[in-house]
């Protein structure tokens, strides 16, 4: 698993702009690390700077009113820190599901909370699966289990009403997953998946890669040849075959196309 070591509640100064020759630059400033000088975004000095802090918090007491137990948190940051997740991986009973109850393949929910200070990024959350097996997170990809918010309230009963939904929602898309496990899915469907057009993104090198992964990640994983099985390859790849040159693996550009990849098995 990521270890963040960087804080990511380091603080946002408002720095004014100026050219080569000392021109000031009306109308905008630049939001930055005062811990490590790095320049996060340009935007305008009445801009509102929501923090990673205040996200933070305002989560924390959403989970604690909804009465969420046994959570563990891990936080991600980008290179420079312009962009932070954190993700309370929730191992609460009710919030835990066995997608193959013939074997035991346990998924439980993350709530992943995101912001950002580059000025154009809001702050929100998804929700995704946690496969037990080995820390494999199986992404939903679908907008419902998304929301993302321009204006911060602070509104913590709110957003604990929205999780009952949303967690509401992911109960359903196990039944999908369930579904998954019974449908056969060969190495060739997978192989015309992975190298068609439409993902083509992906680039050949890596694409061969994946694919070559199809036979020894079912084995690794112990599951069989079906739509749960070529899902988990994804995910696995996602989640344990990415890395970014500095910063978590969830900013680096492979992990979101696998992961966009993984999204897109939903529509097959």
């Amino acid at each position: 698993m990521y270890n963040e070591l960087r804080n990511p509640f380091f603080d946002i100064v408002k720095e004014p702009i100026k050219t080569e020759s000392g021109a000031l630059i009306p109308n905008k400033v630049a939001l930055m690390n005062r811990e490590t000088s790095d320049v996060l975004g340009i935007v305008s000095p009445n801009y509102e700077v929501v923090t990673n802090k205040q996200i933070s918090s305002l989560f924390e007491n959403a989970i604690e009113l909804d009465g969420i137990k046994n959570v563990e948190v891990s936080d991600h940051l980008d290179s420079i820190t312009k962009r932070w997740r954190r993700r309370f991986t929730i191992s609460d009973d009710r919030l835990t599901f066995d997608v193959n109850p013939k074997v035991g393949d346990l998924v439980n929910v993350c709530l992943d909370v995101f912001n950002g200070y580059d000025g154009r990024t809001a702050y929100g959350y998804e929700l995704i699966g946690n496969r037990l097996w080995c820390t494999n997170g199986c992404t939903t990809g679908e907008k419902m289990f998304t929301a993302r918010y321009t204006h911060y309230s602070g509104n913590a009963e709110q957003l604990a009403s929205e999780f009952e939904m949303k967690f509401g929602l992911f109960e359903k898309k196990v039944d999908t997953w369930r579904k998954w496990t019974t449908e056969s899915f060969s190495f060739t469907q997978f192989k015309m998946f992975v190298e068609s057009e439409e993902r083509k993104y992906i680039g050949p090198k890596i694409s061969e890669a994946i694919v070559g992964s199809y036979h020894p990640l079912l084995q690794k994983q112990k599951l069989q040849e079906t739509k749960w099985g070529a899902f988990n390859v994804l995910t696995w790849l996602a989640t344990h075959e990415t890395n970014a040159r500095k910063g978590s693996n969830v900013f680096s550009a492979k992990y979101n196309n696998i992961n966009r990849l993984a999204n897109e098995f939903y529509e097959i």
